[in-house]
């Protein structure tokens, strides 16, 4: 049911009455990362989603560990070795992972700080307790699932329940504190999209004219010769945009590609496009909400057609109107 979340590879694994499957989409480390991951001696065993992007930071810090892959995610075994549950904030990135620790049968679940990646946490009839990045991996086992919380984990070891392992100070403020600094937030905006600049496989970026769209391919356009990613590929950016015939997005994502320079690709679709395709968006998306579905449909459109072009990743603007307001 999720094999369309990941074509390159299908991993499975069993221990006693624990089961982990993954579906890999293979961003890091294509060659070696498939999952599940391990420790050492094979006895904690993570499949996840994600990006973490401090990878060799942390790596650095686990000078006693022998790392089996170059995966970005192979970290969150040796960590947990090292700390126990507690690891969690250590990481920077986007994730939801299951880890199982076969020694004592315990195990773990967690999601990153502002949940980016998707999660779902159902029970069972049995007594069974189910995972999955969307409900469809869930909804004919369990007699009620829910979303798993952003921000949290979930421990067998504390007897289940959520807890939450993002924690900063100003979370409980009913009133935010901290004065506006556009400088600060023009720092830790360069760097949120500098270090997604982490990848293996060739990228572009969504690029619809708009302020946001725009500002995150500026940065990139602007830092993307020093990175790995540029050796491997070119420094050559690609954009990417989606529109009706005519429409206004298409109009200023050229000008705003022509500016930087990118290599852009429009992709036009028609209305009778966007209503073949809302059936396939809804069972994807999982959400009958109109503004999401709206949104959603010239995205998947979209999609499709940069995925038949070898493109693995994109970056976009998604996400700025939530946290701006």
């Amino acid at each position: 049911r999720l094999r369309h979340r990941g074509p390159d590879w299908s991993g499975i694994y069993q221990n006693g009455f624990n089961y982990l499957a993954h579906q890999r989409l293979a961003i890091i480390d294509p060659d070696s990362g498939d999952q599940p991951l391990f420790n050492e001696d094979k006895s904690i065993v993570v499949t996840v989603n994600g990006e973490i992007y401090n990878h060799e930071e942390l790596r650095k810090g686990l000078k006693n560990h022998k790392f089996h892959t170059g995966s970005d995610c192979d970290v969150i075994a040796h960590l947990y070795e090292e700390h126990g549950e507690n690891f969690v904030d250590m990481l920077d990135g986007i994730f939801s992972f299951v880890l199982l620790d076969t020694r004592d049968n315990s195990f773990m679940v967690a999601r990153d700080a502002v949940g980016v990646t998707s999660l779902y946490i159902g029970w069972g009839l049995d007594g069974s307790l189910w995972v999955s990045s969307e409900m469809k991996g869930l909804h004919e086992d369990c007699e009620h699932f829910e979303a798993f919380p952003p921000g949290h984990l979930y421990s067998s070891k504390s007897g289940g329940g959520f807890k939450q392992w993002y924690n900063p100070p100003w979370f409980n403020e009913s009133v935010p504190s901290t004065p506006y600094e556009p400088l600060a937030i023009r720092s830790a905006f360069e760097d949120a999209v500098i270090k997604r600049l982490m990848t293996d496989v060739p990228f572009g970026v969504l690029l619809s004219g708009g302020l946001d769209s725009s500002l995150v391919a500026s940065i990139t356009a602007r830092h993307l010769a020093g990175t790995k990613a540029a050796k491997r590929w070119g420094p050559q950016l690609h954009s990417f945009c989606v529109g009706l015939e005519g429409s206004p997005d298409l109009k200023a994502g050229k000008e705003v590609a022509e500016y930087l320079g990118t290599v852009h690709h429009e992709f036009h679709f028609t209305v009778q496009d966007g209503i073949d395709a809302i059936e396939d968006v809804i069972y994807h998306v999982e959400t009958y909400d109109v503004t999401t579905i709206r949104a959603s449909t010239p995205m998947f459109l979209m999609s499709r057609k940069i995925k038949s072009l070898g493109v693995k990743m994109v970056l976009s603007g998604e996400g700025s109107d939530e946290i701006f307001g």
